[in-house]
């Protein structure tokens, strides 16, 4: 049976984040990019930012965050609070979507099922749908003491070295395959990381045998992940199910345990989540 520690878990940053140039760096070329940019820091603040610390955090000059933010309030999407020097993302930004639109029925519905899995199995879940080809986190669900992954709503990690990304690979096409993964070898993540084609592909079909992707120690060191993807009736791949831990706890009899609770999970998921269907549709699938 899964084993929990009782020492308080880091989290853990999974490199699943916007890709690097998509963040400010630097000087930012566009009002679009640096609009953008003003909004993802005050997003991800999680607290009011002065006009100062603004400019500073994106690298712009006062005068060009002012009217940036003078645009951003006319068009509703930041407000000022308290004194009026401080700035925070209005509420149809920090919640744009409607609260009946297929990801939040979605995140409402499967949460039973979600939730009984993580506490069952003692590990964090991490709901993911797939939103035309990319991988999108719909919740995350901790039980207890478990590992406390941090991941951003779009995930950019490696297809080939996280549980996931393993998922998705396992969802298309061997043909266009390929295409998502580019080039052998594949980036090295860590000593543990597939690289080459051959050995990754063998990895899928073991996993398309399985039922589920296991990822050990191949994105960070120390840590593991067991994915498997759940279905629309006509059997279209529409997200997957990750459970997250320690790789000191999953030895093979967690990993069995793990993975029959993960399966009989995903096999619920068409007769108990209706929103399935909008999902499909809004996938493109």
């Amino acid at each position: 049976m899964p084993r929990t520690r009782k020492t308080n878990p880091p989290s853990v940053s999974s490199a699943e984040t916007l890709p690097d140039n998509a963040k400010p760096n630097g000087q930012l070329a566009g009002t679009l990019m640096r609009g953008l940019a003003i909004l993802d820091t005050l997003i991800s603040a999680g607290h009011p930012l002065t006009l100062a610390e603004l400019a500073a955090h994106v690298k712009l000059d006062l005068s060009t965050t002012l009217r940036l933010l003078r645009s951003l309030e006319e068009t509703q999407r930041v407000i000022r609070v308290g004194d009026g020097k401080h700035y925070l993302a209005s509420p149809s930004t920090l919640r744009p979507l409607p609260l009946n639109h297929p990801l939040e029925e979605l995140r409402r519905q499967a949460d039973p099922l979600v939730r009984s899995l993580a506490n069952k199995i003692k590990q964090s879940v991490v709901l993911v749908a797939y939103i035309g080809g990319e991988r999108v986190v719909v919740d995350v669900m901790q039980a207890g003491s478990s590992l406390s992954p941090y991941y951003s709503t779009w995930l950019h990690g490696p297809l080939h070295a996280s549980g996931p990304g393993k998922a998705l690979l396992l969802a298309t096409d061997p043909s266009k395959r390929e295409v998502l993964l580019g080039e052998p070898p594949y980036v090295a993540r860590t000593a543990k990381t597939i690289t080459s084609k051959p050995a990754l592909y063998a990895d899928l079909e073991r996993a398309a045998q399985n039922g589920y992707v296991l990822v050990r120690d191949e994105f960070y060191d120390g840590l593991s992940a067991i994915a498997a993807n759940f279905y629309s009736w006509d059997k279209s791949a529409l997200g997957c199910l990750a459970v997250t831990g320690y790789s000191a706890d999953f030895d093979d009899e967690t990993i069995a345990h793990i993975s029959k609770e993960l399966l009989a999970c995903t096999r619920l998921m068409p007769l108990q989540v209706p929103s399935l269907q909008q999902i499909a549709q809004l996938s493109g699938r």
